[in-house]
């Protein structure tokens, strides 16, 4: 995946981050379903939070609903991984906070053609919505919104109406302290044995 996909953070923030245990795998690989002869795309959901420092990412839906997962990832540690998605194309949502001010990337993930006959396609990424320096406070946090942006002239830059709902899940992840939740994916009965072809689902990694 192309880095302009990702938050790209300074180092002072991800030593922080490294620092305080917070773990957030950010990016999306092709991997190949042998019994189905089809190729998917993989993501992690990952992250949580310090009192003042967060990182998070979950990944939904090309139309930005909620994806199902098979199985939770449980961990001894708390803010690291939580859940891998597995789709035939992925939007990922990831944000970074620093107390009450958030970094925000929307990306679309597709898979690309290969090559070659056999060999293993490239993931081609694009991003949907940057946001920079967003301003939330706890108290309008606690009531389950989202950041606002602003574009460099000083006008309100909106996320995408289709991904608002994902946004404000993945602000609640961004502060969640010592998390241990999924998020943004949510649990489902169905199996990767049983799900047709083409289908949404997640699995435990």
């Amino acid at each position: 995946m192309a880095n302009e996909s990702r938050l790209v953070l300074p180092k002072p923030m991800m030593a922080k981050l490294q620092s305080l245990g917070i773990y957030c795998q950010t990016w999306v690989t092709a991997e190949r379903q042998d019994r189905a002869k089809r190729w998917v795309l993989r993501g992690v959901e990952s992250g949580g939070s310090a009192k003042e420092f967060g990182r998070y990412i979950s990944f939904f839906a090309a139309d930005g609903s909620r994806m199902e997962w098979l199985q939770k990832a449980d961990r001894i540690g708390a803010n690291g991984v939580h859940a891998v998605a597995i789709g035939d194309a992925l939007i990922g949502v990831e944000m970074a906070r620093v107390d009450e001010t958030y970094q925000l990337v929307i990306s679309r993930h597709q898979l690309g053609k290969p090559k070659a006959e056999g060999k293993w396609p490239s993931v081609e990424s694009s991003v949907t919505f940057r946001g920079v320096d967003g301003q939330l406070s706890e108290k309008l946090r606690k009531q389950g919104l989202a950041p606002a942006f602003l574009t460099k002239s000083g006008e309100v830059k909106a996320v995408p109406s289709d991904f608002l709902e994902a946004v404000k899940i993945v602000t609640a992840g961004v502060s969640c302290v010592n998390c241990r939740h999924v998020h943004g994916l949510v649990g489902g009965a169905c199996s990767a044995e049983k799900v047709p072809a083409g289908t949404l689902v997640a699995i435990a990694s």
